[in-house]
């Protein structure tokens, strides 16, 4: 089974390198089904690198029962490396569950390609189709993997697998010719284009990628007939239409909502330039939470050899929301200066305090220019994706070495260690002399930690950039090739993104948050802050029971962890204005209090904190949900709390006895409960996203349309909760 991504995606990954070098290109890894969070990224928190891809990864032993992964598209990855290697292919078959059941789908069938029986062909379609006998043979091979959810985390768990076929398996020459497994992933789309563009026939584009990729011919994952029909359809596309067609849909939404913003430039020839939108919702969520954006320019619309530009932000609970989107022409610099102007006139003119960016010279000095009060942070995540470009056949089995010598020397505390410790590695690496360490340690102001030290992170830089956001490419907005399409589909993927946020909102509300300490200031923080950010403050609570406090001078304390003989960190009081500063500076980085001071607070006997240190970007008051009261969200926080009730009941007899006698008796009163809602007929859209939606076709024959579409418009409002196989 191929996604949408894979044949039909729109979207590329830009890939040159910043080191400006003519032939120097990032690779792509894992481009067209990204596994998991970036290893590398991930390699960043403290638990290491090694936490990453024994699971995900290892094919290498088939899959068993118990078996458990993170999402189910992590686990239809892994079963399907694990049918190439064996000879065959996979698919969905079936699946249980959907939009309006409290777990969502819950439960997945992967079978063999050549399960079931051939299915009966129209009589109508008989003359057109070709005499093709069916592949299917009623083969039982499957893996079956169903949703558990425990303490609000799901995981994902294999309870049945059948690896007996009762049919030959192909050996590897033969199964790279199934369709599974032939796609042109986003760089190769790239190159073509570009070899195309420069006259290249197809049998010379064939030849081309093959010297590139090292591989005889015959060996790339896709056909010559696969080429020329990606060809012909990139062909078939109107630019110059297309971008009046995208101009029309902006204006036509403009005249039914008269909030939705948008602006454009024209070139010479009256074409559209560059163009940017945002949302009321949006406008109104960076009112809230605009201190910190991400600007992401990781994407080409190949098709049309336009830069995609999105604006995202992180709310009090940790999840990722929209600001804005961008097409741009080109990624030359006027661009990214335009870009950046239409995104403050499209907020109202409010500057963010911190962007964080790509390391990108264009955006680097359009920043500069026009966003000259924030603080530009090139992210980690995008520097930890070009390392293995950059120095894995250099290093060779040093590689892993450096990567996680690199991650711990960006996360020192201070300067002064990082200069010392940096140099030193770049020596005990021999990489002295490479233009990549050198590009690194001239911009190291805007990705090393320890010069990042005040300004406003938000705790993305530790934490990695949110999954939600690597999926808002990866779905509907990867599937359609027209302008106008794709705009239509940046709404659904925006509703997508914010329906996951209301979720994860409501569950997070849901969870049994205890304090550990029995500190007060740790109960005062519990009622008042979100669950996302009182997990970051109670890590620090925990901690700073750890450290030893010594008074230097007046109202300033040496806060350092006990098993240190030397070190620590410095807390001023300034009194009587009840502040307090650490030389750490976490609390202008997180807006969280970190474990010097909280020690500092509990010596000065401290039971209550000012309020100025719960900071409202944190609380629970300021939340984005729900955005009204009205079914759809009625409904949803009933799916969410059922959902963990569910989980909770089925634990043990007594729990599921006890919840459902008082299950039954709550049902009964709520049917003796009027039907009608005297004081409001509140059944309105909950967000203005659903204006976008109004756009989107009402269906189409087209293959790249994605199968969430299809859920959401199937999905029953009534809530079942019988679940027998849980």
């Amino acid at each position: 089974m191929t996604k949408s991504s894979s044949r039909n995606g729109c979207l590329t990954q830009r890939r040159q390198c910043p080191c400006g070098v003519e032939p120097c290109f990032v690779r792509v890894e894992v481009d067209e089904d990204d596994l998991s969070s970036d290893p590398l990224v991930e390699a960043s928190i403290p638990e290491g690198p090694s936490q990453f891809s024994s699971e995900i990864m290892s094919v290498d032993s088939p899959p068993h029962v118990g078996r458990s992964f993170r999402t189910d598209d992590e686990a239809q990855d892994y079963y399907k490396n694990f049918a190439r290697k064996n000879g065959f292919a996979i698919r969905r078959e079936r699946s249980k569950g959907n939009p309006a059941h409290p777990l969502g789908v819950y439960k997945r069938e992967l079978v063999c390609h050549r399960a079931g029986q051939s299915l009966p062909r129209k009589t109508a379609e008989l003359k057109r189709q070709r005499n093709k006998k069916s592949s299917r043979c009623k083969c039982e091979a499957q893996m079956i993997i169903k949703k558990n959810v425990s303490k609000g985390i799901s995981r994902w768990v294999v309870i049945h697998f059948s690896n007996v076929h009762n049919h030959e398996l192909l050996d590897s020459e033969e199964v790279r010719h199934l369709p599974a497994y032939r796609n042109i992933s986003s760089v190769d789309r790239e190159n073509i284009l570009s070899l195309a563009k420069r006259g290249f026939t197809v049998n010379h584009i064939m030849r081309a990628l093959e010297t590139e990729k090292r591989v005889k011919p015959g060996q790339l994952t896709f056909t010559e007939r696969d080429l020329r029909n990606f060809l012909q359809a990139s062909k078939n596309i109107n630019k110059e239409n297309e971008g009046a067609e995208l101009l029309k849909a902006c204006k036509a939404l403009k005249d039914k909502h008269l909030d939705f913003r948008f602006e454009f430039t024209l070139d010479e020839s009256d074409r559209v330039e560059h163009i940017a939108w945002s949302y009321p919702d949006s406008i109104q969520a960076y009112r809230l939470f605009g201190d910190i954006v991400v600007f992401d320019t990781s994407y080409n619309l190949y098709a049309y050899d336009r830069l995609l530009g999105v604006w995202f932000g992180l709310d009090n609970y940790g999840n990722a929301i929209f600001f804005g989107c961008v097409l741009l022409q080109d990624a030359k610099p006027h661009s990214h200066r335009w870009a950046l102007q239409s995104f403050v006139r499209l907020m109202d003119g409010k500057f963010p305090r911190t962007v964080l960016t790509d390391l990108d010279m264009g955006i680097k000095d359009a920043m500069m220019s026009e966003l000259p009060s924030a603080k530009h942070v090139f992210a980690i995540w995008h520097l930890t994706s070009k390392l293995s470009s950059w120095f894995s056949a250099l290093l060779g089995s040093q590689f892993e070495k450096f990567v996680s010598e690199f991650l711990r020397v960006c996360n020192l505390d201070s300067i002064v260690e990082f200069e010392l410790q940096w140099n030193q590695m770049v020596l005990d690496f021999g990489l002295d002399s490479d233009r990549h360490i050198a590009i690194l340690s001239f911009h190291r102001e805007y990705w090393a930690l320890p010069y990042l030290r005040g300004c406003f992170l938000g705790g993305l830089m530790r934490s990695g950039l949110p999954s939600s956001i690597k999926s808002f490419f990866k779905g509907p907005l990867n599937s359609q090739t027209r302008l106008k399409d794709f705009f239509e589909q940046v709404g659904i993927a925006i509703d997508f993104l914010n329906q996951a946020g209301e979720e994860a909102t409501l569950r997070q509300n849901y969870q049994n948050i205890k304090s550990k300490t029995c500190m007060p200031i740790e109960e005062q923080a519990l009622h008042i802050l979100t669950p996302y950010a009182f997990d970051m403050f109670q890590r620090e609570v925990i901690e700073s029971m750890q450290y030893a406090v010594y008074e230097t001078a007046r109202e300033n304390y040496l806060v350092r962890h006990r098993l240190m003989v030397d070190g620590g960190h410095i807390v001023r009081c300034i009194q009587p204005e009840d502040e307090i500063q650490c030389s750490c500076q976490e609390f202008e980085s997180s807006g969280i209090l970190c474990r010097h001071t909280l020690r500092v607070f509990s010596l000065k006997n401290y039971f209550m904190l000012p309020n100025r240190y719960l900071l409202i970007r944190w609380r629970r008051e300021s939340s984005l949900f729900p955005r009204s009261s009205g079914y759809k969200f009625r409904s949803q926080a009933l799916r969410s709390l059922a959902s963990i009730i569910i989980q909770e009941s089925s634990i043990t007899k007594d729990r599921f006895d006890y919840v459902q006698w008082h299950m039954s008796k709550l049902l009964t009163h709520v049917r003796d409960m009027p039907t009608v809602d005297e004081t409001s007929l509140d059944m309105e859209p909950s967000s203005v996203y659903d204006a976008a939606a109004n756009f989107v076709p009402k269906r189409t024959t087209a293959r790249g349309t994605p199968k969430k579409l299809k859920d959401v418009a199937q999905a029953e409002v009534e809530v079942n909760f019988d679940m027998a196989e849980s």
